[in-house]
């Protein structure tokens, strides 16, 4: 019988098919449209099984997933089926008639009354572009432990019944799933003005959480919360707690303990099931199989992020009934003349030895005119520009060194085409090719987010957009280096290298423990340090200036005032500054027009933020002023090891980023504000503009045209590239 496993080669996680490994490329597709990935030679394939088999307690019906895995297989002769099951549908009705008090509950933020959670609000569509549907699924409380061990036994059965099926040999790994959208979200982050989980199951649990958290002390309990109060009589805080924190945008640490305590519990509860189905999956199986799950949605294209439970990653990373966690990648500037990265922190993923999967549900040539999905974002007309499109989207996996599904997602043959069989055969082959080469450095930038920073953050999505997701997918993107995206957490893995810059992006809220941890390993071996908006305002008793000049050298000042988070740069003599035009500013209020052009951004956000930092240090360089509060919002400061850079505004340009990663000491393969990816052994570039590209290496090295084929250099520091608008070049480095 088939295994697979996800394990080391190379330095990196890869996937083993009965110990042969295999390129982890993989087609999302129906089994009427699988003939243009089976002639380009893709071998892994998945798809969400249809019906409902769990029909009442211990009663399962396996009837209708018996002739799907039959009818599915028989079309990818010699290959090899992940099973996708979404489990929302399970158990519906019946299952909340029988269990009440294990369902979940939405109130009302204003009223505190329960809200039906069937009714769609109207804002809806302006997000998503149509409704949200939770009718006929099973709304259970991710919260409860009967839901958890039931469902566990329901997925039991069904992988032992499939597993136990001649179709077995062909399976390859089974994913996971529930929640909405089948990603694992809660179900209501879409229910505006609404908050959850008010259950008793929830209410029961976050007392569980409490009790471990706080070692079963209750003194513990009471300094944290600045209260009295006991765990058997805390209860989840009020939506009008929840929806109005102390500090502009931030939570107190001590007066809003209790908000933060349950965000945090909330994230945990849902990781926590995910690993009790997937224990199930591995219990029940004769043989090794991977796991797959939905995860991580560091970079979220949501209104509401913080409720999407996706911030207890590190748990998850840390289980060893999760092999494989997915991500679409972002919904903002992507498609023609967009970015590529995905939503989850898939460098850490890779780093934690778990294969992360980047879903390319990419719009085609072939993708009907009829799909209103995601409608902002550029659809390809043409062949040519489908090619360009796949090929850039393939970039990212390749240079990640992580795993990719192409996905027709509305199943309606997005790539049931002969033209599109030897772009895909090229993009496998190089995969091929790159699996049997250590790819091992990834650049020398880090970009480092935090989620537990997120747990201190309002329920919107301002703050939270334009320190990772806008300025990622528009600025980073085009500075023309490569960068890693990792958790706060990774600076303590001891495979990690000395980046020369480190991008704090969000690191808002840091503990004792952490703030040693960056002492130690971040401020070293002369490395430039980013730090954006607040760094380090909050720890887990104050929230304080003092708290900022601790963790970045530079002493500061507030106003309490919402306003656009701009700068004004008034010193161009300096290399961060140099060549940047006169009157030039950079911030969340300036050129937004950009993220509103096609490929434009999902929704673009409130972005007035409060309360407005600024630098209020002699010793600092003034690079720039805050034009909110006309103090330096732009300042750097050489602290002998390493330097310290603090801008007051996020959305840094990518002209700006591009000097500051320069004078950092980072090697900048490329000039003109082109997309890059790349690591040791591969590099690509999407041209954002036509024209010549020279492309500068760090070393002497041999250039191979990847998708083409054909050497473009031996021992050579430069090549010459002349590229359309937005054409790829994917090229193999030795």
């Amino acid at each position: 019988m088939t295994s697979t496993w996800v394990r080391d080669h190379n330095g990196i996680p890869a996937l083993f098919l009965d110990d042969e490994i295999t390129a982890p490329i993989t087609a999302y597709v129906g089994p009427r449209f699988v003939r243009s990935f089976v002639e380009a030679g893709i071998r892994l394939y998945t798809f969400t099984v249809p019906g409902v088999w769990w029909i009442g307690p211990d009663r399962y019906n396996f009837d209708d997933i018996d002739a799907f895995l039959v009818d599915y297989v028989a079309q990818i002769p010699g290959c090899y089926f992940m099973p996708r099951i979404y489990l929302a549908y399970q158990g519906f009705p019946w299952w909340g008639d029988v269990h009440p008090d294990e369902m979940n509950v939405l109130r009302d933020g204003e009223t505190g009354d329960v809200r039906d959670q069937l009714v769609s609000d109207p804002e809806v569509v302006h997000y998503l572009g149509h409704e949200v549907h939770l009718e006929n699924m099973n709304l259970h409380s991710f919260h409860s432990l009967v839901w958890r061990a039931e469902a566990a036994k329901a997925v039991s059965a069904l992988v032992a019944h499939c597993e136990a099926a001649p179709y077995a040999d062909q399976i390859w790994g089974w994913h996971l799933c529930d929640g909405l959208f089948q990603e694992w979200f809660h179900w209501n982050e879409y229910a505006f003005g609404g908050l959850a989980d008010y259950s008793p199951a929830a209410q029961a649990d976050f007392r569980r959480w409490l009790r471990r958290t706080y070692q079963n002390d209750a003194g513990q309990l009471m300094r944290a919360w600045g209260r009295e109060v006991d765990f058997n009589t805390v209860t989840i805080p009020d939506p009008q707690e929840r929806a109005h924190p102390t500090h502009g945008e931030f939570y107190d640490p001590q007066f809003d303990r209790p908000t933060i305590d349950y965000m945090q519990c909330f994230s945990e509860t849902t990781v926590d099931s995910i690993i009790a189905i997937c224990r199930a999956v591995k219990l029940a199986l004769p043989k090794p199989k991977a796991t797959c799950v939905f995860y991580g949605y560091q970079f979220s294209d949501m209104p509401r992020p913080q409720l999407n439970a996706h911030y207890a990653l590190s748990r998850l990373l840390a289980s060893p009934d999760v092999d494989c966690i997915a991500s679409p990648h972002a919904y903002s500037n992507r498609g023609l003349g967009g970015y590529h990265a995905p939503q989850a922190v898939a460098d850490a993923i890779r780093r934690a030895g778990k294969l992360h999967f980047d879903e390319i549900d990419c719009k085609t040539l072939w993708t009907p005119a009829s799909v209103t999905w995601k409608r902002h974002i550029s659809q390809p007309t043409t062949l040519s520009d489908t090619i360009e499109l796949l090929k850039k989207d393939a970039a990212y996996q390749l240079s990640s060194a992580t795993a990719q599904w192409w996905m027709d997602l509305t199943n309606e043959g997005w790539f049931d085409a002969p033209e599109v069989v030897e772009p895909l055969r090229r993009l496998k082959g190089i995969e091929e090719r790159l699996c049997s080469v250590p790819r091992h450095v990834f650049g020398e930038i880090a970009l480092i987010v935090s989620q537990r920073a997120m747990m201190f953050q309002a329920p919107k999505a301002g703050l939270h957009n334009v320190t990772q997701l806008i300025f990622r997918n528009w600025h980073l993107g085009r500075i023309g280096a490569p960068f890693e995206q990792l958790l706060l957490e990774d600076l303590e893995r001891i495979d990690l290298p000395p980046y020369k810059l480190y991008i704090m992006a969000n690191a808002f809220y840091l503990s004792a423990e952490q703030r040693a941890v960056v002492e130690r390993v971040v401020k070293r071996n002369g490395a430039t340090v980013l730090w954006i908006y607040a760094p380090g305002f909050l720890d887990d008793h104050s929230a304080s200036l003092a708290n900022m000049e601790a963790l970045t050298g530079i002493r500061f000042g507030l106003e309490d005032v919402e306003a656009e988070l701009n700068v004004s740069i008034t010193d161009f003599d300096h290399p961060i500054t140099r060549g940047l035009p006169p009157g030039y500013a950079y911030g969340t209020g300036i050129d937004r027009d950009q993220y509103l052009r096609p490929p434009k951004i999902e929704y673009l956000p409130d972005t007035h933020i409060s309360p407005a930092f600024f630098a209020d240090d002699l010793e600092a360089r003034v690079l720039g002023v805050a034009q909110s509060t006309q103090r330096p919002g732009l300042v750097i400061k050489d602290m002998g090891a390493w330097r310290s850079v603090y801008s007051a505004a996020p959305l840094l340009s990518w002209q700006l980023m591009r000097n500051i990663a320069r004078d950092a000491g980072v090697h900048i393969y490329a000039e003109h504000g082109d997309m890059l990816w790349g690591n040791n052994a591969f590099l690509a570039i999407y041209a954002y503009t036509p024209g010549v590209r020279t492309l500068r290496f760090p070393r002497p090295v041999t250039v191979i045209d990847a998708y083409e084929g054909g050497v473009l250099g031996t021992r050579v520091e430069t090549i010459t590239l002349s590229l359309k608008q937005w054409e790829t070049q994917l090229l193999l480095i030795e």
